[in-house]
């Protein structure tokens, strides 16, 4: 003969009363009482398991937005920088075709913020060269742009939006004003 069929299983709890989660007639009942808890009790852990992950998402996700708007403002001030840069160029150059050039003005239409930040534009003659710092206040970037002109330039600051580069010959007999020609970045 062959071997008996296989006995169907039952699911511990069933109420067979071989299984731990079974409540017969002898426990009164405490059994499906704990179990009601352990439910209750998975559920708030799953619950704080759950905001804690979302918390620690949120945290990340929002470090990771931070630093990619401070990438977004320090790429968009690199190229506004390079703008300005090439409009300094184009008037130094204007100036200097015209032997009898009076007035020379480049307009230059840049943002007046670059992602959501306002920005300044100071112009700088160092040792090693004529330079445009960019840079914002919040989030804190600072970006430089080199630029060479055979014209002075005069140092100053700026804020962001419609400048104007304009070369002025200066006079000598003026006690207040320059006494060379020069470039002049205006606001």
């Amino acid at each position: 003969m062959g071997s008996p069929p296989p006995r169907p299983r039952q699911r511990p709890g069933s109420g067979d009363g071989d299984g731990p989660h079974d409540s017969g007639p002898d426990d009164g009942g405490l059994l499906r009482a704990n179990r009601g808890q352990s439910t209750a009790l998975e559920y708030t852990l799953a619950l704080a398991v759950a905001s804690l992950v979302i918390t620690g998402l949120l945290v990340t996700a929002g470090d990771f937005v931070t630093q990619q708007r401070t990438e977004v403002v320090r790429t968009e001030l690199g190229v506004v920088g390079q703008q300005l840069a090439g409009d300094v160029v184009a008037a130094d150059r204007l100036a200097r075709a015209g032997a009898s050039t009076e007035t020379v003005a480049v307009n230059a239409s840049l943002p007046r913020t670059v992602a959501g930040a306002g920005y300044t534009v100071e112009v700088a003659d160092t040792g090693s060269g004529q330079w445009l710092n960019l840079s914002t206040a919040d989030p804190s970037v600072s970006v430089s742009v080199r630029f060479e002109t055979e014209t002075a330039v005069a140092t100053g600051s700026v804020s962001g939006g419609d400048i104007s580069v304009v070369y002025d010959e200066g006079d000598p007999g003026d006690p207040d004003g320059p006494d060379d020609p020069h470039l002049e970045v205006r606001g």
